[in-house]
């Protein structure tokens, strides 16, 4: 029984030695997901420099509570699973210390059953020998007869005396002598017979007291039996207690197998959505850089197409400028030409008339003759500055730069001049008006 209890107890604390090395490693599993989430919330995400917030504050809070809420989990399993590892430590104790004390109980109980075991035997074979003496000794004693028979002789002696006693009967007469003498020696036959007894029951006594110091060891023995067997009723129940026990403490531990299964299942449930949070969250991370990426290009584009735009409405105010100096400059020209062409008109006119009336002797000037020199002679005047004005040295068309010089109308020039001598030839003398009018005559 000793081996067998060693047997299923050695199973037993390998049972729970591997069933701690499991705890531990669970404890150190969930020690290192708390770190990793305690990590997580400390220092959380690091955004690029330009990278706006991957989670806005709502979505922040939230985030927060769960990760709190998944520690306290951690660490209420973390309590749970070392404290039925201490459970478990001091039940192996206890089963432990019980299984010696069974043992060693159930190894003295064996030791005294085999001591009293031999003890009965040596008492029975003493026993079975002193009564076969006994009986070899009556059986050749003939003394013994009447020593068993003593009661009924003492009773048969008693009413033959007494028969003998009585004088009254008819035939005391006759033998009387003879059984005088018959009593006197009966009455030694019953002193000896007395003294026989007497020897007897000394001999008895004294067998009686050794067979009831045999007969108190024995029932001593009988005693201490049925205390062993008490002992080991006792020893029986406690084993069938143990096995009770055992068997519930399978039972506990199968539950505990089950709450650890299921704490296990929880717990990779829980691991499988941190790390379906984990990889959303490097996804949704990676998108929002993705995008980030494409707006700060969007941006970059923007900003060369508004520098380009910029640098195009500049270079469009300039060339508006530039024209609008143009223009203003060529109404210039404009009104120059149109005064030029007035001059030319009334110089014209002017000679047309002259022509008519070249026989009229009148010197009277006219205020209309008066006005177109006036006119001539600012035009004549203002001739280089007119030039000097009407010469820009470059301009833009359409953005490119082309050089240009405007030459100045000679032509146009000499026949003002020209006109202009003809009116002083013929406000002059009238012996001087046939020179312009040949040399009008050759020019015509």
């Amino acid at each position: 029984m000793e081996e067998m209890l060693t047997c299923n107890r050695s199973p037993f604390s390998q049972v729970f030695g591997r069933q701690g090395q499991l705890m531990q490693a669970t404890v150190q599993s969930l020690n290192s997901l708390n770190d990793q989430i305690a990590n997580f919330m400390v220092t959380g995400p690091k955004p690029l420099e330009q990278e706006p917030p991957v989670f806005t504050p709502p979505e922040k809070e939230p985030l927060q509570k769960s990760m709190t809420l998944m520690r306290h989990l951690l660490v209420d399993a973390q309590a749970k699973i070392l404290k039925m590892m201490d459970d478990n430590k001091q039940l192996a104790q206890r089963i432990d210390g019980a299984i010696q004390s069974a043992s060693q109980e159930v190894t003295n109980l064996r030791s005294e059953l085999s001591a009293t075991s031999r003890r009965l035997a040596e008492l029975g074979a003493t026993d079975s020998a002193s009564m076969l003496e006994t009986l070899q000794h009556n059986h050749n004693d003939p003394s013994s007869h009447p020593r068993q028979k003593s009661p009924a002789t003492d009773l048969c002696y008693k009413t033959e005396i007494s028969s003998l006693m009585d004088f009254n009967s008819p035939d005391a007469s006759l033998d009387k002598v003879l059984l005088r003498e018959e009593v006197a020696q009966l009455q030694e036959e019953v002193h000896l017979l007395r003294q026989m007894k007497d020897m007897l029951s000394k001999d008895l006594e004294e067998t009686q007291g050794s067979c009831s110091a045999d007969v108190l060891s024995a029932t001593e023995l009988r005693v201490q039996l049925a205390q062993k067997e008490q002992e080991l009723g006792r020893a029986k129940e406690a084993l069938q207690a143990m096995k009770s026990d055992r068997k519930r403490l399978k039972a506990e531990k199968a539950d505990l197998v089950n709450q650890m299964q299921q704490l296990y299942a929880t717990l990779e449930s829980r691991e499988e959505q941190l790390r379906d949070f984990i990889r959303n969250y490097e996804q949704h991370r990676k998108e929002s850089e993705d995008a980030v990426k494409a707006l700060a290009k969007e941006k970059d584009l923007l900003e060369r197409e508004k520098w380009d735009l910029r640098r195009q409405t500049k270079e469009a105010t300039e060339h508006t400028g530039m024209l609008r100096s143009q223009l203003d400059l060529k109404e210039n020209r404009i009104k120059e030409l149109e005064a030029e062409l007035a001059m030319m008109s009334n110089c014209v006119n002017q000679r047309m008339e002259f022509r008519v009336f070249e026989r009229v002797s009148d010197r009277d000037y006219s205020p209309r003759v008066i006005a177109a020199k006036q006119s001539l002679a600012t035009l004549t005047k203002d001739v280089p500055k007119r030039h000097s004005v009407a010469m820009p040295t470059e301009t833009v068309v359409n953005g490119n730069n082309q050089e240009w010089v405007m030459q100045a109308d000679l032509p146009l020039t000499a026949a003002i001049r020209q006109s202009q001598q003809t009116l002083y030839v013929h406000t002059g003398h009238p012996t001087d008006r046939q020179v312009p009018r040949r040399s009008g005559g050759g020019e015509a």
